[in-house]
């Protein structure tokens, strides 16, 4: 029930900023009311939903404030993870790296944008492990949750990603040959051409708007 409610709520099913009415969404999500409020509390520490006083729970507003509490979050997270993971990496996880680096050379020759942005969630997910660090890694999955619900708001209002091969294999080179600050660097770069792709989009909703 759990996994449904939170999949419902970062692909943005449940509209952001609305109240979620409990009686419809225990019979949609198969639970009792009680046991969906224990959900509640546990998506509201995640910043999921937020709990209002006689009104329960309400799906967390997005914004370009969001957005950008996101991107600082998982930016922070993630540096932190690729730094680690450089220090950290073993014999064994270096040639996991070479794998992706080989599938990443791949996806580029073919023009492939979706095989990309599998292998870039691959490898973030693998850097996390990588890191050793539970804490860390327990924050870069949230935050990656996070960012993809931003995506699913955004999607089809205008935003326009592209596929940083250079940036992923930056990050790949700079971890692979043990280099913390270079590969801390490379992530904070590789990240911060998908937080310019939301700014881009909503600096023109901005500049739209200006001229209704």
């Amino acid at each position: 029930m759990f996994e449904k409610l939170l999949a419902d709520l970062i692909s943005c099913a449940i509209e952001p900023g609305s109240q979620i009415q409990e009686v419809q969404a225990a019979a949609r999500y198969g639970t009792s009311r009680t046991k969906l409020r224990e959900a509640f509390v546990d998506l509201a520490a995640r910043d999921f939903v937020h709990l209002q006083k006689n009104k329960g729970a309400v799906a967390a507003p997005m914004d370009a404030a969001t957005v950008y509490s996101v991107f600082e979050a998982r930016i922070a997270a993630e540096k932190a993870a690729a730094a680690l993971a450089a220090v950290r990496v073993t014999a064994e996880e270096k040639a996991a790296l070479k794998a992706f680096a080989m599938e990443l050379e791949q996806a580029r020759n073919a023009d492939d944008l979706d095989a990309f942005f599998a292998i870039d969630r691959a490898i973030h997910d693998a850097l996390a492990t990588f890191s050793r660090n539970s804490l860390i890694a327990a924050q870069v999955q949230l935050m990656r949750a996070h960012t993809a619900r931003c995506w699913h708001f955004y999607k089809d209002r205008g935003l326009r990603e592209s596929a940083d091969f250079a940036g992923v294999t930056a990050i790949l080179d700079a971890v692979s040959g043990g280099q913390p600050k270079e590969a801390a660097e490379a992530m904070h770069a590789h990240l911060s051409t998908y937080l310019a792709a939301f700014n881009e989009m909503l600096t023109n909703q901005f500049e739209a708007l200006k001229w209704v």
